[in-house]
């Protein structure tokens, strides 16, 4: 697979973002250092999913802001001016649009006070906006193999690349955690090999860094995707590309996170 028919798969099936003013249904602390937060809107029976790490970018707005009503995204550039919202990106962990319902799970590691902070106090009825989804990154079922990577930022996108891939299709993954008790179960009907590693007191992403190298790739071309921290994403990138003699095409990691920099965006 060339990378210019990766470029054309991967945007082909897009489906445009747009505005979404919703209200937490359900909070649920599915381990210690994570919530799934429920969202809930009529408009969300339209929700069309683009699968796989689809992202939203979730608006936060500075206490006092009063927001006009209907809250579109007309109106949003309107008061952008004088009421920019800060943004936070999360990736859809799945979306019930019979129930007009979305799900997101938030690392709850208390340093960010926007998202982080949010998702630690949230409760039924809160209103939270956001946009999108962004494109996704598209499953190649003719890859020979995956390897997922990621630590628990990443979580989320595995487990929806996992719930995703065929019956048998050989995948060897490895997810950093802090510890045992923030494991999620992994539903799949892959020959997946799942592999968690727990961080402990260790740096971010050490883990990662220590087991990629002695993974034992099935023959065959295969395909790599992988998020974590920025630093951590371009050692595995080296190792994938360099060390490994995979394609560029044929890896796709992400940097989730950057170690000592809010996850800030203003566009």
């Amino acid at each position: 697979m060339s990378g210019a028919s990766t470029h054309e798969e991967r945007y082909q099936s897009r489906r445009p973002g747009q505005l979404h003013v919703t209200r937490v249904r359900r909070v649920d602390r599915v381990t210690p250092r994570m919530a799934r937060i429920t969202f809930g809107s009529e408009e969300l029976t339209e929700f069309l999913s683009n699968g796989t790490d689809q992202h939203v970018a979730l608006y936060f707005y500075e206490p006092g802001v009063e927001l006009p009503r209907p809250f579109t995204t007309e109106a949003a550039k309107q008061i952008y001016p004088h009421a920019k919202p800060k943004l936070r990106r999360y990736t859809i962990r799945s979306h019930r649009p019979e129930l007009g319902e979305v799900d997101m799970d938030f690392v709850l590691h208390g340093g960010d006070q926007l998202a982080s902070g949010w998702a630690e106090k949230a409760k039924v009825g809160d209103e939270s906006i956001w946009f999108g989804p962004s494109p996704a990154y598209p499953l190649a079922h003719d890859s020979a193999w995956t390897v997922l990577v990621g630590d628990e930022t990443a979580l989320p996108a595995i487990a929806v690349m996992l719930e995703q891939l065929p019956e048998g299709h050989p995948v060897r993954v490895l997810v950093e955690v802090a510890d045992a008790e923030e494991e999620l179960p992994l539903a799949t009907r892959a020959d997946a090999q799942v592999t968690w590693l727990h961080r402990h007191h260790r740096p971010h992403g050490a883990l990662l860094l220590e087991h990629a190298p002695r993974l034992t790739l099935p023959p065959g071309r295969g395909r790599v995707w992988g998020a974590a921290e920025r630093s951590v994403v371009r050692e595995l990138r080296r190792h994938f590309v360099r060390d490994k003699g995979l394609e560029r095409s044929d890896t796709h990691l992400t940097a989730y996170w950057t170690q000592g920099v809010a996850q800030d965006s203003e566009d």
